[in-house]
């Protein structure tokens, strides 16, 4: 961030600033590059290769610094875009090449790292191979997540969280069909600040959060070939805990001011433990060219243990004082499931194939959880209330097995026509049985409450496509899915659905151009028990065109505009003077985004590239409701993004960047969240290795 108050330098004076500091750095740059870049006696090409070691070596690094100047929000900023002002390490390769083709100890290493510094997400790559013997493959990445936005939950949704994840996996005897090893692991931390919301007396308070959690994977697998076979088997263990903890430094009154609630202290605790064991078994084979086969089981089980304390001091709705508030929740699941797919793909003729998939799916989820509460409390005046104890428990188990059945078929009349048509079938069963029960209150009818539900479903669902090649330069695609799709633990009936994409590309000269289009109708129809028809409509298009112009190997333009139409439209019922009143609440999104892109390179040592984005969201236009059981939602903004970059060469092995980049973000509803950006940047880009001239 290049931040100086504006309070106490003027605007004049901060361009300046900018300005020398801008121009030191870029000096420098030059002035390294220039050193760097020098050799005593030019080598001919045939000799540009660097050896170290036998390896031959290839390399590009690029890194600068970024300059940013912000007018405006910041919170937005960081929650949309998150650069800082500093040292960017833009983009670095190193790669090794055994100079003989075999190395002692590796025959190729790649290093690729980018984003590390001031940019809101980086990554490392490692990628070693010795062929015969190993195979190594490494990612780490780090992402900075910011968010805090004042319109919405009153911002006090908020985080600032880094979050670090890595995969690393072993491939021995890579190259070996009949019998390789794999091991891997994998790792995840996500750790920082934020705000969240506790409830409690007929009101919210935001509290301070503080988000801690962690898992850690580890597999080891055998693959090969066996019978003619493809055969895979991966053994898997993951680990997950969880330590956020929420609570407050100082009194707090809540959102609703108006009332006697208050929190003098709050602290809440979700310690979570876990683990899984999984099991992955993969199969493949193709007979005698004609008929293709794939399948996999997957078998996991998990547990988890989880527990709750809450303590609360303060005051609630009826003006009491409450001197302690204690929860205790403690709780554990186990979820167990299985799942196969299998695939048949036959070739009747070269141009007719007959292809089925399906997928079984089964889980059980069975847990159980007791709570208990102590509240003491004293009246208004200070005198001692009665003490209460509540103590429950609650156990369910959810059985779900659900198939699904793809048929389809593909014909291709000749090269300019081929189409394809298939069914979907989907059946599904769930079972449900459990029991609520309050320890501390008297048996009933309804304590405990025993529950023993079953449902099943079915859906239904066609799907169609075609390829069309009217002329040589011209392509057109277009599928089409209807039918319903069901939902796995609501008793709302299936969704309807029609979905339709349309794709058309054509070829002409030294332009491209791309055109398409998709429809998304989703109706989820529900009742009331009074038969109230009380389903939501979603109503999703988008349509996309794009051209590309090549009009000479230096010069390349590209332009595109995409627009997204939706509407969604769910009934709602708003209490209103105490009558609850039928109403509907609507959301709209009306996004038109543009872009215009342009590289060139006038001379040999200059390459330029600039672009313009603008997108515009009219959100719900003019519509304004004057009743409080209608509603009306959308986001109207603006967002324009200029950017202009050039690269210089300035020797054999060093290219200078610059580069400017501008956000303009105007919020129609919230002005207070817009802001401006300026963030112009310069870098040092440093080759080395075969074709380091040529580029």
């Amino acid at each position: 961030m290049f931040e100086i108050s504006h309070k106490t330098v003027s605007s004049g004076r901060y361009r300046k600033i900018l300005f020398i500091r801008m121009m030191v750095v870029i000096g420098i740059a030059i002035f390294a590059a220039t050193a760097f870049g020098q050799s005593p006696t030019p080598k001919p090409a045939d000799e540009e290769d660097l050896i170290v070691g036998g390896y031959k070596v290839t390399t590009t690094t690029e890194f600068g610094y970024r300059f940013r100047e912000l007018y405006g929000n910041e919170n937005k900023y960081n929650s949309d875009l998150n650069y800082k002002k500093g040292f960017r390490l833009f983009d670095s390769n190193i790669l090794f090449e055994a100079d003989s083709g075999k190395g002692k100890y590796f025959d190729s290493l790649l290093i690729s790292n980018t984003g590390w510094g001031a940019d809101p997400t980086g990554f490392t790559r490692v990628n070693v191979e010795k062929t015969g013997i190993y195979k190594f493959n490494s990612t780490v990445r780090r992402v900075k997540y910011f968010n805090n936005l004042s319109n919405f939950a009153l911002q006090q949704h908020t985080s600032n969280t880094r979050h670090s994840l890595g995969d690393f996996d072993l491939t021995v005897l890579p190259q070996n069909e009949k019998l390789r090893f794999t091991f891997g692991a994998s790792f995840s931390n996500l750790s920082g600040p934020g705000v969240s919301n506790a409830r409690a007396y007929r009101d919210d308070f935001p509290v301070i959060a503080d988000y801690e959690n962690r898992s850690n994977d580890f597999r080891a697998g055998v693959e090969g070939r066996l019978f003619g076979f493809n055969l895979g088997l991966t053994q898997g263990y993951r680990s997950f805990k969880d330590r956020s903890q929420y609570f407050l430094t100082a009194p707090n009154v809540g959102n609703n001011p108006a009332d006697t609630a208050v929190y003098n202290t709050f602290s809440r605790t979700f310690p979570t433990d876990g683990n899984a064991y999984f099991t992955h078994f993969n199969a493949h084979r193709t007979f005698a060219k004609k008929l293709d086969f794939t399948g996999q089981l997957i078998y996991t089980s998990t547990d988890s243990k989880m527990g709750m304390l809450e303590l609360i001091s303060g005051r609630d709705n009826s003006n009491n004082y409450i001197d302690r508030d204690r929860f205790e929740i403690y709780a554990d699941a186990k979820r167990v499931q299985a799942r196969g797919d299998l695939g048949l793909t036959y070739m009747v003729t070269n141009n007719f194939r007959i292809s089925n998939s399906f997928s079984f799916d089964r889980f059980a989820v069975n847990g159980g959880e007791k709570l208990e509460e102590w509240v003491d409390r004293r009246n208004a005046a200070g005198n001692p209330l009665a003490s209460t104890f509540t103590r429950s428990a609650a156990y369910r188990v959810n059985d779900y097995r659900r198939y699904v059945n793809t048929l389809e078929g593909d014909y291709q009349f000749n090269n300019r026509v081929s189409v394809h048509v298939g069914y979907r079938y989907t059946n599904r069963k769930v079972d449900v049985l459990g029991y609520d029960i309050t320890l501390t209150s008297a048996p009933s009818s309804t304590n405990p409450r025993n529950i023993l539900e079953d449902e099943k479903n079915s859906t239904h669902t066609l799907i169609a496509g075609m390829k069309i090649k009217p002329v040589k330069n011209w392509v057109i695609f277009w599928d089409v899915e209807k039918g319903s799709a069901d939902n796995v633990f609501s008793r709302l009936e299936n969704y309807k659905f029609t979905n339709f994409r349309v794709r058309s590309k054509v070829t002409l000269n030294k332009f491209s151009f791309n055109f398409s289009a998709v429809a998304k109708d989703n109706n989820n129809p529900s009742q009331t028990p009074t038969a109230l028809n009380f389903g939501t409509d979603i109503r999703n298009y988008f349509y996309s065109g794009s051209v590309e112009w090549a009009p000479m190997d230096k010069v390349q333009v590209s332009s595109g505009y995409t627009y997204h139409h939706l509407t969604a439209d769910t009934p709602i019922i708003v209490p209103v003077d105490g009558v609850s009143r039928l109403g509907f609440s609507q959301f709209f999104m009306r996004d038109h985004y543009g872009y215009l892109d342009i590289s060139a390179k006038p001379i040999k040592r200059l390459s330029l590239y600039g672009s313009l984005r603008i997108n515009r969201d009219k959100g719900q236009e003019n519509r304004f409701s004057t009743l409080p059981e209608i509603i009306y939602g959308g986001y109207p903004m603006n967002m324009l993004t200029p950017e202009f970059r050039a690269a210089i060469r300035l020797t054999r092995n060093v290219d200078w960047n610059i580069g400017y980049q501008y956000y303009n973000y105007q919020d129609s509803q919230t002005s207070s969240q817009n802001y401006r950006a300026h963030l112009p940047y310069t870098s040092l880009k440093i080759y080395f290795g075969g074709g380091a001239a040529d580029r």
